[in-house]
């Protein structure tokens, strides 16, 4: 692979991106659209108890700081996979569709293509989440010098805060790139509209069974489900964080989950890319598993 090629598909992507009104104008105003929503449902909810239990179903009274702290990383993960996978797939699905794909083929080979995708949309992702975090941070420590509340210092001496900021951020990219690939490989595939819909479709159903599956583990860390769900790259993006954040895995465990994350993640990144690069020429016609196996197979 070529890497000065990928990184300049990279840069040309997201400088490109980053540019679009469209990002900015989401950016900003996902924050307040938020504010608003869960004000709303605020409001609402004081008079109706069937609100109250609907708004909150999934939020145990007993849970710890770390266990709630899990939870929300699980949550944020998987959303975070699923929103940008969409993009990396609505990228790939609109170059095939309007045959640019024919133009970069003959500079670059199709697996440079695939990561340029991955890598440029996880940027861009990561520029948006961090944008947020600023906005977040900055009410915050308003609102505390308003209202005169100061933040423990056992909080910041705490080592396991930013054990969990590590581990986060670990199973953050091993997620992201395993599903990442697979989202490039999908929109690749074909260029009906219905075939890629029910490939996404997929995808979709397996992402927010993990987000269910992460929500049982909360409070349910102990279990023979967690265990081996945390081990399995399909859920293990949301559930192995929730249990070595939430502090239910020792940490031979959560090693073990992400040793195994990683390996798939590198070999879904190899199958995919044999895939896309077979597959993103090819116009009008739908795949047989035979078909695949063949692209897979091939060098």
């Amino acid at each position: 692979m070529n890497k000065s090629k990928l990184w300049i598909l990279v840069k040309n992507e997201y400088q490109t991106d980053i540019r679009n009104k469209s990002f900015w104008l989401g950016t900003l105003l996902m924050p307040v659209i938020m504010f608003v929503f869960g004000g709303l449902i605020g409001y609402l909810a004081k008079d109706s108890d069937t609100l109250q239990t609907t708004s909150n179903p999934l939020m145990p009274d007993d849970l710890n700081g770390w266990q709630v702290a899990g939870m929300m990383v699980g949550i944020f993960l998987t959303m975070f996979i699923m929103i940008y996978g969409a993009q990396i797939f609505n990228k790939v699905k609109n170059e095939k569709c309007n045959r640019l794909m024919e133009v970069l083929a003959t500079c670059v080979t199709g697996r440079t293509m695939m990561l340029a995708k991955i890598l440029s949309v996880g940027l861009l992702g990561m520029t948006q989440m961090l944008i947020w975090a600023l906005l977040l941070g900055a009410g915050v420590c308003v609102l505390m010098v308003v209202a005169g509340i100061s933040l423990p210092a056992d909080i910041l001496l705490d080592a396991h805060l930013y054990l969990s900021f590590v581990f986060g951020m670990l199973f953050f990219l091993g997620g992201y790139v395993f599903y990442g690939s697979m989202f490039a490989a999908v929109g690749a595939m074909t260029d009906k509209n219905q075939e890629n819909q029910e490939y996404m479709t997929i995808l979709t159903f397996v992402l927010l069974a993990s987000f269910y599956i992460g929500q049982f583990t909360v409070d349910n860390s102990g279990s023979a489900v967690s265990f081996w769900c945390s081990l399995i790259p399909f859920t293990s993006p949301t559930v192995a964080p929730i249990q070595a954040i939430g502090g239910g895995a020792p940490w031979w465990q959560t090693l073990l989950d992400l040793a195994v994350l990683y390996v798939c993640a590198g070999l879904t990144l190899a199958f995919s890319g044999k895939l896309y690069t077979s597959t993103l020429l090819l116009k009008g016609k739908r795949l047989s598993p035979r078909d695949m196996l063949t692209f897979l197979k091939s060098k």
